[in-house]
């Protein structure tokens, strides 16, 4: 059998793996309530599945046509029974298929990132990236959950395949199907769009002088064609609200929310951002709440001066990075039931330590990635990545589309490690060590109180009082 035959088999393998586990966990853990933005989506997916358009119209004041970004929504509508005459009060019976879709889009990332792998750094690193996607614990729960990073973690790998692989083939037709896929994505999450200009950027750091042009071109069509992708949806929330929105109107909360710093404990306390949440749904309309949270931001980022960008980073950085996970947000807010004690101390072991693993890992992958521009891509898409959350805000479940990116250059580490001491320079290594030490010692401890309750209690009881990231407390098995 040929290598390339072997390698497909051991793909397949993988990505049996990766579907068994992902089954095992669905029908483990669920049925499961909801959380926050997950009742949103699925209850758009209802109102689009019942003819009655992208219209959250729930049980709460945050009555909206474009609060968030329509495609995941639109796909998941694609997939409840709307001949059930009881869909909106049954809701829960009748969205179990989209468990199924959902472990498909698992299944499909761990093909995707074999494809990222392989395009960064060959067949040994896209098998050994699938092999980690298909375990990561975190990975494998979010299969079952009605977030839209599901779909947006296969997208935004696809489309930097797409753009790895144009590097070294420059086609006209290559860089259009890349800019489609990133339109998609950024209709999935709109932070697809800046990660779409840094790729280009890139394409053009590492062009020849003479290929420079052609290569502005590329780059062009391709955000032409994540453009065209947008703009109807864009005419859409023109004609619907009567003011420009590309996307959606959740970007000014976003920031907002981010934004309200404790200046009594701005690292960790939340208080600021409650008491903006609670005036922020006192708002009667979409654009009303929209104008408010941008006045509130503006107004925010004024009064931290000259501190705001040092406490922005540090807190919103150890937020996106701490060892925290989307799993233990759902076992801090009782999603599951009937969990035991002794179960969450086994999840939080083998998340914590395989996220922990992962990180320290990608660090040096990074470090070691200097041939090919490869350490470059990486360091513009995470780049971009935190300065958007450096404006608006951060939370754990914001990294998960960039774990199967970050479990690519873990592997290429990996893989790497006979010859790590030769091709680590002190520059490299002094830089991982100082990313090494903000990690474990700001980004770790900021994890260790509710970790602590996790740990001890099983559920947290200030988070399991909290109010959810939409503003409400929306916990629900049927809405």
């Amino acid at each position: 059998m040929s290598r390339l035959g072997r390698g497909a088999l051991v793909l397949l393998a993988i990505a049996v793996l990766g579907g068994g586990l992902r089954w095992a966990a669905m029908r483990t853990l669920t049925p499961h309530s909801w959380v926050g933005d997950e009742v949103y989506y699925v209850w758009v997916a209802a109102n689009i599945a019942n003819d009655n358009g992208h219209l959250y119209d729930g049980a709460t004041s945050l009555y909206s046509v474009a609060l968030r970004p329509p495609a995941y929504s639109w796909l998941l509508s694609r997939f409840i029974d709307t001949k059930a005459p009881e869909l909106r009060s049954n809701l829960q019976d009748s969205v179990r298929p989209l468990l199924l879709f959902q472990l498909t889009l698992g299944i499909i990332l761990i093909l995707t990132t074999a494809a990222l792998g392989h395009a960064l750094f060959g067949p040994r690193v896209g098998l050994l990236a699938a092999l980690g996607v298909a375990v990561y614990p975190t990975l494998i729960a979010h299969s079952h959950y009605f977030w839209s990073e599901t779909l947006f973690s296969v997208l935004v790998t696809g489309a930097l395949t797409g753009i790895v692989r144009g590097e070294r083939n420059p086609s006209p037709f290559l860089a259009a199907g890349t800019g489609l896929v990133f339109g998609v994505a950024a209709l999935t999450r709109e932070i697809a769009l800046p990660i779409a200009a840094a790729s280009s950027l890139w394409w053009l750091a590492r062009a020849d002088l003479p290929d420079r042009r052609a290569t502005l071109a590329r780059a062009g069509l391709l955000l032409a064609c994540a453009t065209l992708v947008v703009l109807p949806w864009t005419i859409r929330n023109r004609s619907a609200l009567d003011r420009w929105i590309p996307v959606a109107t959740i970007g000014w909360f976003a920031a907002a929310e981010g934004n309200a710093l404790d200046p009594d404990d701005w690292l960790h306390s939340d208080r600021r951002r409650m008491e903006f949440k609670n005036l922020y749904l006192r708002r009667g309309g979409e654009i009303e709440r929209m104008d408010y949270a941008r006045k509130q931001t503006l107004a925010a980022i004024r009064a931290e001066q000259p501190t705001w960008i040092f406490k922005k980073a540090i807190r919103n950085l150890a937020l996106l990075l701490r060892p925290d996970s989307v799993l233990f947000q759902k076992l801090k807010a009782q999603s599951y039931r009937n969990v035991s004690l002794g179960v969450v101390r086994s999840l939080m072991t083998a998340a914590i330590l395989s996220y922990v693993l992962v990180f320290v890992a990608c660090v040096l992958g990074v470090a070691l990635a200097r041939e090919r521009g490869r350490r470059l891509l990486l360091l513009l898409v995470f780049a971009t990545v935190g300065a958007v959350h450096l404006v608006a805000n951060s939370t754990v479940r914001f990294r998960m589309p960039w774990m199967p990116l970050a479990i690519v250059y873990a592997s290429y580490a990996v893989l790497s490690a006979r010859s790590a001491r030769r091709s680590l320079t002190r520059t490299s290594l002094a830089a991982s060590a100082a990313v090494w030490v903000f990690f474990f010692g700001v980004c770790v401890p900021h994890f260790r109180h509710e970790a602590q309750e996790l740990w001890l209690h099983g559920v947290s009881p200030e988070s399991a009082k909290a109010p959810t990231a939409s503003g409400q407390r929306e916990r629900t098995r049927a809405p």
